[in-house]
């Protein structure tokens, strides 16, 4: 977590941010929080957890049999099923699900892939990892990016193993750690290229927010690209290198626009007036929380004219599920709720 400023209002706040992150150790019981798109690649082998468990051919190593791998199906990323994993405090947990495969890169087997989700303030304390013949090839703490409960697809490189048949081991170890999850084990020629982004990815197909309507609204920051980022110290206070959407919106002089976002990542919210020179034409951001927090800007426009909303992150290339809030301008003379509300018709 960066530093923020005003030391004072943080200590005022660690006993909450305490307490939500205690919350942390268990996942919401959904998953709607899933962050990848995956269509139909070519497997080799699949495994999704939605039979016998453990699955035929596998091999579950169990050091602490009330809180080790199993089934579940609550949350799977795909299909009913995945693999499931409670913590638990104060008695070691090394427990292991591993499955052995022949790696054939001219038939398209050598990539791993796999989703994953679970805590990564946790993982400090009980982490997730996969390995092949015994060599770590993914560990969750210092790789996942995706934020906390959101399904993550993880793509792993097998090639180097080619004609070699290999033991692969999913492994969750540790004490005093959080849920974890992980489903759809394949190994194919890679994962599919994800959509291209929305055409609002760039200012020039910004969404235009009064034509469109837009009040209240849900995007996916994690469809689009990272294409502008605010000054460090600048209007934001922060550089926001995360992935970004851009809407527009023409302000009479005297008009008065309040917005706000919140996700499940670092999330900065900005107004430019020039996308060309989006860095330099920042008239107001906001980046005065981290996770889950709500940022919101206000602003009066001193000349009527186009201005650019970036909804955004701190973070490089963070992303979530991200709702946006528009407040219908309102001119510096005096509306009344129905003339608010005409705007949007």
């Amino acid at each position: 977590m960066r530093r923020r400023l005003l030391p004072l209002v943080i200590l005022a706040i660690l006993s909450l941010a305490i307490a939500a992150i205690a919350a942390d150790k268990v996942p919401p019981r959904t998953n709607d929080g899933r962050n990848v798109y995956r269509t139909e690649a070519v497997r080799a082998y699949v495994e999704g957890f939605e039979g016998a468990f453990p699955p035929a051919g596998w091999l579950q190593t169990i050091t602490n049999p009330a809180y080790t791998w199993v089934q579940d199906f609550a949350t799977p990323f795909e299909g009913a099923a995945a693999a499931y994993v409670p913590w638990q405090a104060g008695i070691p947990q090394d427990e292991a699900l591993s499955f052995v495969y022949t790696i054939n890169s001219a038939a398209n087997e050598d990539h791993l892939i796999f989703a994953t989700e679970g805590s990564m303030y946790w993982a400090a304390n009980a982490n997730f990892t996969v390995e092949v013949d015994g060599v770590e090839v993914y560990n969750f703490l210092n790789e996942f990016t995706a934020g906390n409960w959101i399904w993550d697809l993880v793509d792993v490189d097998l090639s180097a193993y080619d004609g070699q048949t290999v033991t692969i081991a999913f492994i969750y170890a540790g004490d005093d750690g959080a849920d974890h999850y992980f489903d759809a084990v394949a190994i194919d020629e890679g994962s599919p290229p994800p959509p291209p982004p929305p055409a609002n990815d760039l200012c020039e197909n910004a969404i235009d927010l009064r034509e469109q309507g837009l009040t209240d609204f849900v995007v996916d920051l994690c469809l689009a690209a990272n294409d502008y980022s605010a000054l460090s110290g600048g209007c934001t206070g922060y550089t926001s290198t995360g992935k970004d959407l851009v809407y527009k919106i023409f302000l009479g002089l005297g008009e008065t626009i309040t917005a706000s976002m919140q996700g499940t990542h670092d999330a900065a919210l900005w107004l430019v007036t020039d996308c060309a020179d989006a860095a330099n034409t920042c008239v107001v951001g906001a980046d005065a929380t981290v996770s889950e927090g709500y940022e919101t800007i206000t602003y009066v426009a001193p000349a009527a004219g186009w201005f650019y909303m970036i909804v955004d992150g701190y973070g490089t290339d963070s992303c979530s599920l991200t709702t946006v809030s528009i407040d219908a301008p309102v001119s510096n003379e005096d509306a009344s709720w129905s003339d608010v509300k005409s705007m949007y018709r």
